[in-house]
């Protein structure tokens, strides 16, 4: 059988073994959801077997289906890459589509635009929670995205640790100790209820994992996942929260507004990826990774420095190799 990988039918089943919906895999195409569904019956038919259950809503692959994409995808990635690098290399400039984390929008994002808008033919720039990133990675919205999630290190896209920095106790300017580190017994005891991150986040995740492995137990019951409303809440008395030196330099208003200290041992790292798909070339991939590496290193750390030296001490950058 003579068939095409990049025919329709083909191309329909990748995008449904990589969590598309059958709507969505159909959007992506410009097909009718129905007009889809007869696509892949035909590449069924095709092939004398069945790739999807469709006794499932919505419909899942069979051993049969996924036996199928786990020898197709490997010739298809190496394909796909060839086609990019070709395009690249024949085209004045590649298209590049990107998320970023709330933390980076305000202290990152305009510098990396800057900085690479000449050299792309468009840009296509998402932010959000690490979850949220994660959707429209999965969905093809974006092709790269940073993020926070640590529970990502078995993920099936290319993976890079860029940034490692420590996290700090944010709290109302009613609060007095400050000015040194809190012990924990502080930190549980200040009568004051601790704001959560949403559980599903890449800070919510650091933190549930955190405070359960450590047997503390803060007392609150807001939860949060949005970074200006936490900062908000917080100058506004309403309670203390943990974020990171990135998302505090984000938003240098708040700096008069809040007190902020950095947390009891042990303390919290957060970790920072860039995960791209794996049909993104690996030079693309390194240049984006690099251009952010740049503008960490030229514009966050030395405004970090400034208002907390000791921590700026504790972030660490990974360059690409």
């Amino acid at each position: 059988m003579q068939e095409s990988i990049y025919k329709i039918e083909w191309s329909l089943f990748i995008a449904m073994c990589e969590n598309a919906s059958l709507q969505e895999a159909a959007e992506a195409y410009g097909l009718s959801a129905s007009a889809a569904s007869r696509a892949l019956r035909r590449l069924e038919d095709s092939l004398g077997a069945n790739l999807f259950d469709r006794t499932c809503k919505p419909m899942v692959l069979t051993p049969e289906g996924k036996a199928l994409y786990r020898k197709i995808k490997p010739a298809h990635v190496i394909t796909k890459d060839a086609l990019e690098a070709f395009k690249e290399s024949n085209a004045k400039h590649p298209d590049l589509k990107i998320g970023f984390l709330d933390s980076f929008s305000l202290s990152v994002v305009p510098k990396f635009i800057e900085r690479v808008k000449s050299s792309a033919s468009s840009i296509t720039c998402l932010t959000g929670s690490s979850d949220r990133l994660l959707e429209r990675l999965a969905k093809r919205e974006v092709d790269v995205i940073l993020s926070s999630d640590p529970s990502l290190e078995n993920s099936e896209y290319r993976r890079l640790l860029l940034i490692r920095e420590p996290s700090i106790a944010i709290f109302p300017r009613s609060i007095e100790f400050y000015s040194t580190a809190p012990s924990w017994n502080h930190l549980l005891f200040c009568n004051f209820p601790f704001i959560n991150s949403y559980g599903k986040s890449g800070r919510g995740k650091l933190l549930h994992s955190f405070l359960l492995t450590s047997g503390i137990a803060l007392t609150g019951n807001l939860v949060c996942d949005s970074l200006i409303i936490k900062l908000q809440l917080v100058s506004d008395n309403v309670g203390w929260s943990i974020t990171s030196p990135l998302s505090l330099v984000c938003h240098p208003e708040y700096f008069s507004k809040l007190n902020f200290s950095p947390l009891p041992s042990p303390g919290i790292e957060r970790s920072i990826y860039l995960l791209g798909r794996e049909d993104l070339p690996i030079k693309l991939f390194n240049e984006i990774a690099a251009t952010i590496c740049t503008v960490y290193e030229d514009n966050i750390l030395p405004e970090m420095q400034k208002v907390m030296p000791n921590l700026a001490k504790q972030c660490h950058m990974r360059r690409p190799e």
